[in-house]
């Protein structure tokens, strides 16, 4: 049987290395709970320039179960610092589940970290947090607008390799 809790205090202590003083040990006392404030762009501690560069953050709050990692999952909650609504929460926290999930069995906080910041840094938008029509609609057109210059970067670059080929055939 493998001591959990030589683990975790490991895993805590690798997260406070990374993490500096965005890692917040909430509870010293199993089962432990740990935060992690998270944001897409590290200002490196400068908060005037993470204000600005950062319109979506939050803190990650994990309990952690006694038999973790090898027996069970953390269990994972977000708190909304900045730029998010509920649904963006819930998609946030699947994506963190999931990550958590496919490390399953191993330390797995970092990389659920990293997934939510992956996150935050490919949402690092303005007014994710309103709901109105509105704001709904020119989030909406402005994915439209992305995915639409996606598929004409892919067909580019096809028409390009096309016309290479072509080329070395005759």
């Amino acid at each position: 049987m493998t001591d959990h809790l030589e683990e975790q205090e490991m895993e805590a202590e690798a997260l406070s290395a990374i993490f500096d003083t965005a890692f917040e040990i909430r509870s010293d006392d199993q089962p432990f709970v740990w935060a992690v404030k998270l944001v897409p762009v590290d200002c490196g501690g400068d908060e005037e320039e993470e204000e600005a560069a950062n319109h979506v953050m939050v803190t990650l709050v994990v309990k952690v179960p006694l038999n973790y990692p090898e027996e069970c999952l953390p269990e994972i909650d977000l708190e909304i610092i900045k730029g998010l609504s509920e649904d963006n929460k819930n998609e946030l926290l699947a994506v963190a589940n999931a990550e958590a999930e496919s490390n399953q069995g191993m330390p797995a906080i970092f990389a659920v970290c990293e997934a939510v910041r992956a996150w935050l840094a490919d949402n690092n938008v303005k007014g994710l947090d309103d709901a109105s029509m509105h704001a709904q609609m020119m989030r909406k057109a402005k994915e439209a607008e992305r995915k639409e210059v996606s598929i004409s970067a892919i067909i580019l670059s096809c028409h390009e390799v096309l016309k290479r080929e072509w080329i070395l055939v005759l």
